[in-house]
């Protein structure tokens, strides 16, 4: 009794390889060699092309439940920081003593301080004993949906990256029970 397999070198078999191969080689190898179809192409942005404008609406939702005091700065520096999925990167810029309300972000936050400080602080209630500081060149991490605040100290311009959606849920203030009355 024999055990050899001679399938694996039968003519049709060989055929039948050749051409799948074949099948799946020739896009692969087209797309490699088209520019219509080759990844995104890398950009620069230089610092003159900055373009700051005010958040996307729609990017926060709920209300902050303290005033930030000062007005926050946006750029938009690569995809979508709305749509799910894309990647983003956005500068936010802010000056002393702007405060970030308690809120979270349904996705990973990556926080890179470009220049100044950013206190950052985690809690449902904004309280600056305890938060911790990432200087110039620093990064700072936060995990989705974990409930954290900061501020601003010095005029401060941070770059921001994730994957989308980039949303800031506010965190209401906690209310006090109304008092019982007789």
């Amino acid at each position: 009794m024999s055990t050899n397999n001679h399938w694996c070198g039968s003519p049709a078999v060989l055929l039948t390889l050749s051409v799948c191969a074949g099948v799946i080689y020739l896009p692969l190898a087209a797309a490699a060699d088209s520019p219509a179809t080759a990844g995104p192409s890398h950009f620069i942005v230089a610092p003159g092309e900055v373009k700051w404008t005010d958040p996307p609406a729609g990017i926060g939702r709920g209300k902050p439940s303290i005033d930030a005091g000062l007005p926050l700065r946006f750029a938009l520096l690569q995809g979508d920081p709305t749509k799910p999925g894309a990647p983003f990167t956005i500068r936010l810029g802010c000056g002393d003593g702007y405060i970030a309300a308690p809120h979270w972000h349904p996705t990973d936050e990556n926080i890179v301080v470009l220049k100044g400080t950013f206190l950052l602080g985690a809690g449902d209630s904004f309280n600056p004993v305890g938060m911790q500081e990432i200087s110039t060149g620093g990064y700072g991490y936060m995990p989705r949906r974990m409930h954290h605040f900061g501020q601003c100290k010095g005029d401060t311009d941070m770059l921001v990256y994730g994957v989308g959606p980039f949303t800031i849920n506010w965190i209401a203030a906690a209310r006090k029970p109304a008092a019982n009355k007789p």
